[in-house]
């Protein structure tokens, strides 16, 4: 590797990215490099700011660009890809970095862009992909410049900017993001509003242009406060400033940053499309999922040219929207905003006179924004009178990035923030440059670092935690859930830290999860430190796992451990076990589990440490009783699965519906120890199966369950000893208690042989409720099936035959809202309404039919998202036709407006009762 020559700063922002540099020898300011680009599909243009869209161009498009300059790649990043948003909004990924903090969502997962029926799965990308095309452009014109001349980018000293607000995972996400796009090995991240004070500090005489400025200091420390709002976040951080008069920078630390605040450009941009929406002659919620992303990307492009400039109140901007769809609407395509209207959105929505008391509002918790979890509150004014409560007093502010553009927002923030400090107005810092800021303050810092000069003094922006088991209450009384520190907040770089929490210990041979939250709010709390779980105060994290061999331990069943934290010089949180057994000395390492449909269902809380309700001598009869079955044949009485079931109620002590899922698991073990029972007979094979399904039903929600279904799935791929209807049936049913638990390679191999049948109609009802049940199918695979299913449940109700287990199938296949799935796998809602038209000629009073109510309830459930949500005039013509039938108004309700779903309706939607002890989402 070269000689690094320069400091490149990288602003990967939500709306649009930028590039800046900085010589390492010299005194020479950061510079802008001008990004080449598409700006049309016949020219190029070069621009200091890179918009962060990507456009996948139909064939004929691809075909006039390929081989052409601005990047060679599929995906077309920039200027053009921003103006295809009004024109293809199907085909243009945007807000990218915003669902990297979205953990929820598995960013690794190709369902970008979001809710998109223009493209398949397969030719869609995931979050880190785009984030790392984005970079990779960025990369791409750098070595157009200068690679010739000796000067890679990847022998540079690189720097990515993040939100304060990321937490350990996002920020871990941001870097494989920039790994995907080619970047060295050591970029470092640096926080946004640091970068941006960078920048000032770089061009400024602190002495002159601060100290001087406020006289009224000169005692004590002075507070500069950065307010940076883009198009995704809102971000906060208040700095701290010691007079040192021969190098300022040396006495400057950053005390603060905000939560994670998704509130910025997007949700303006939203707002507006609300406001304008019924305009055009419709009511609110009567634009299709397509028609609504034109309108979103249009007022974008409204927002950014009445904000670009000043005018008079009454002046109009006009907004056309495509007659595609047309049908739903009763008026022009044509409608106007004012001035007027514009100013009263932002100032009255989201820069709102309150006071320095105000909190942030908060939405009931539940199945809400399948997409982004943007804030409940859009009030950035109360949100960051939140920040600043308990803080010390403000004395200068710097406001930065693209949505504080307008001078009449950032005069509302000082005058709120004066008005919050009894009269005190902060001194506002000039930023010439605020959508530039961030990458020359970036290039700026690597120089610093390159120079080993002072720079602002930042530890860990957030404290991290762990939960940990205490012991019950003298009453018996579960006790409360507690953390323990293991990094606390402004720990710095390499500083370590070990954490022995009393008797903790890790499981052997199998993977063990550690429930982990972050805070930025815990400033006081140290390294061991347990603090009672609060949900407004600690944001959970994806869990931490690591897999301890038990090859290396002997027969040792757990290990005594201590844990170490620390964060490295790039700013990756390091967690680590640490065992300590003198006679297995070893580390494991804890990395965060990004994948969430691994942990069915999404965002589902780790289910508490909850022992089998059954005494150890039952528990000991019980798995006795099973092996002994699976290892001789039957006596007179036939062998059935109901049969070994009843047997262990009575040495158990209590009815199956009783077992919760920790004695369910208890009793797997002397069940796969005797897999080779089923060679028996038939009977015992039928047995052994029905058995397996309900001890690991539903599939997922204790710890151990992956190796579990691992161990199953190879028993499955060896085949049935007594192949035949008969097993296969049972296996049908097998799989479908324990989906939750399937990746989706295993749920396609699952259906792969059975296609055929399925498409032919003749499929068995065990087969068709099982296809209904496999959530994570392709769509286009989910699409035909709805299809079919639908023209089979017509054949046989017209013939007087049994179509439940279709309309099952039917409504699982169409639901809103997957019981564990992310939101990528629904379906487009023109099938809904395609079914609908198929059906609404059944006579839904019917008995035999009352399976049409569950499929309908499911497949109308408002989700409260333009993409997925069925239109209002359909939803309530179902709503109306069930209730008709006799459904109740509470339960069509959720038809007619989001409700949010609790854990009783969640587990209602189970074929069978869940084991009590397993834990859903609220």
């Amino acid at each position: 590797m070269a000689q690094a020559r320069f400091s490149i700063g990288i602003d990967l922002g939500t709306t649009n990215s930028a590039l800046a540099f900085a010589p390492l020898v010299g005194e020479a300011p950061p510079e802008v490099l001008a990004v080449p680009q598409w700006d049309t599909l016949t020219s190029l243009a070069e621009a200091p700011t890179l918009p962060s869209f990507l456009y996948l161009p139909e064939e004929a498009v691809a075909g006039q660009l390929r081989g052409r300059a601005a990047g060679g790649g599929a995906w077309i990043v920039g200027r053009l890809a921003r103006r295809r948003a009004g024109e293809s909004p199907g085909r243009v990924v945007h807000s990218a970095k915003s669902w990297l903090a979205h953990h929820s969502a598995d960013r690794a997962a190709p369902f970008l862009p979001w809710g998109s029926d223009d493209l398949p799965r397969e030719q869609k990308i995931s979050p880190v992909r785009a984030s790392a095309l984005i970079l990779n452009h960025l990369r791409g014109a750098w070595d157009d410049r200068f690679a010739a001349s000796g000067l890679a980018f990847d022998d540079q000293m690189v720097t990515v900017t993040v939100p304060a607000s990321f937490d350990a995972a996002a920020q871990r996400l941001t870097l494989a993001a920039a790994a995907e796009a080619g970047f060295p090995d050591g970029v470092r991240l640096l926080e946004e509003p640091q970068a941006a004070f960078y920048c000032w500090l770089e061009s400024h005489d602190v002495g002159r242009d601060l100290w001087q400025r406020l006289p009224e200091t000169q005692g004590g420390p002075l507070h500069v406060l950065v307010v940076d709002i883009g198009g995704g976040t809102s971000d906060f951080s208040l700095f701290a400033l010691q007079r040192d008069e021969r190098n300022p920078v040396q006495g400057i630390s950053r005390v603060a940053v905000s939560d994670h605040i998704l509130l910025g450009g997007d949700n303006i941009d939203l707002a507006l499309a609300h406001t304008i929406e019924t305009k055009f002659g419709g009511e609110a919620g009567a634009l299709s999922g397509t028609q609504w992303d034109h309108l979103v990307a249009a007022c974008r492009d409204l927002k950014e040219r009445a904000l670009g400039s000043d005018g008079a109140p009454d002046e109009r901007f006009a907004i056309a929207l495509p007659a595609r769809g047309s049908r739903l609407l009763a008026g022009s395509q044509t409608a106007t905003l004012t001035r007027a209207e514009l100013q009263s959105v932002l100032l009255e929505g989201f820069f709102p006179a309150c006071p320095a008391a105000a909190h942030p509002y908060r939405a009931q918790a539940g199945l809400r924004e399948w997409g982004l979890p943007f804030a409940a509150d859009s009030a950035v004014t109360r949100h960051l009178a939140d920040f600043l409560r308990d803080r010390p007093r403000v004395d200068a502010v710097l406001f930065n990035g693209g949505s504080l553009h307008p001078a009449v927002l950032r005069d509302r923030l000082q005058a709120q923030i004066a008005a919050w400090q009894d009269g005190h107005a902060p001194l506002v810092l000039a930023n010439a440059e605020p959508d530039l800021a961030v990458a020359r303050g970036a290039a700026h810092f690597g120089a610093l670092l390159h120079r080993q000069s002072a720079r602002i003094a930042a530890g860990a922006a957030q404290a991290v935690f762990l939960e940990v088991q205490t012991a019950p209450a003298a009453d018996g009384e579960a006790a409360a859930p507690m953390l323990v520190c293991v990094l606390p907040r402004g720990a710095a770089p390499e500083q370590g830290f070990e954490i022995a929490p009393p008797g903790l210990a890790l499981r052997t041979g199998e993977m063990v999860r550690f429930r982990a939250f972050s805070s930025a709010r815990h400033g006081r709390a140290r390294a061991g430190d347990l603090l009672p779980l609060r949900e407004d105060a600690h944001h959970p994290l994806p869990p931490l796992q690591t897999l301890i061999q038990a090859a290396a331990l002997g027969d040792t069943a757990t290990v005594p451990v201590h844990l170490a934290a620390s964060i490295n010089a790039i700013g990756l949180l390091q967690l680590a076990c640490i065992s300590a057994d003198p006679a297995h000395p070893r580390t494991w390492p804890l990395e965060f589990n990004l994948r969430p449909h691994e942990q069915a269902p999404a965002g589902a809380p780790a289910p508490e440490p909850v022992p089998p309700n059954a005494t150890a001598e039952a528990l000991d009869a019980a798995s006795t009783r099973i092996g002994l079955v699976f290892s001789r044949p039957a006596g007179r009485e036939r062998l059935t699965g109901a049969a070994v079931l009843k047997s262990l109620e009575r040495l158990l002590g209590h009815k199956r519906a009783e077992w919760n899922a920790a004695l369910l698991r208890a009793l797997w073990p002397a069940l796969e120890q005797r897999q080779s029972g089923r060679r028996l007979s038939a009977d015992h094979e039928e047995a052994w199966l029905m058995l397996a399904g309900f001890l690991l039903r539903p599939g997922f929600g204790l710890p151990g369950d992956p190796a579990r279904l691992d161990a199953l799935w190879h028993i499955h791929e060896r085949g049935p000893c007594f192949p035949g209807k008969r097993m296969q049936a049972q296996e049908y049913i097998l799989w479908r208690r324990l989906v939750g638990g399937l990746s989706r390679d295993r749920q396609e191999r699952l259906l792969r042989p059975e296609l055929d049948r399925l498409r032919s109609g003749k499929a068995p009802p065990e087969l068709v409720r099982l296809a209904g049940a496999l959530e994570l199918l392709p769509l286009d695979l989910k699409a035909d099936l709805i299809t079919r299913f639908t023209d089979t449940a017509l054949t046989l109700v017209r013939a007087g035959q049994d179509a439940t287990p279709h309309f099952a199938a039917l409504g699982q296949l169409l639901s809103r809202a997957p019981l564990h799935a992310g939101p990528e796998t629904v379906v487009a809602a023109d099938l809904v309404e395609q079914t609908y038209d198929s059906l609404r000629g059944l006579d839904w009073e019917e008995p035999k039919l009352h399976e049409l109510h569950h499929l309908f309830l499911r497949a109308a459930r408002v989700v409260d998202d333009r993409n997925l949500d069925i239109n209002k005039n359909l939803r309530n013509a179902i709503a109306n036709r069930l209730e008709k039938a006799g459904v109740a108004p509470a339960r069509t309700a959720r038809i007619r407006g989001f409700v949010a779903m609790g854990a009783a309706e969640r587990a209602g939607m189970y074929d069978e009762a869940l084991p009590p002890g397993l834990v859903l989402a609220q």
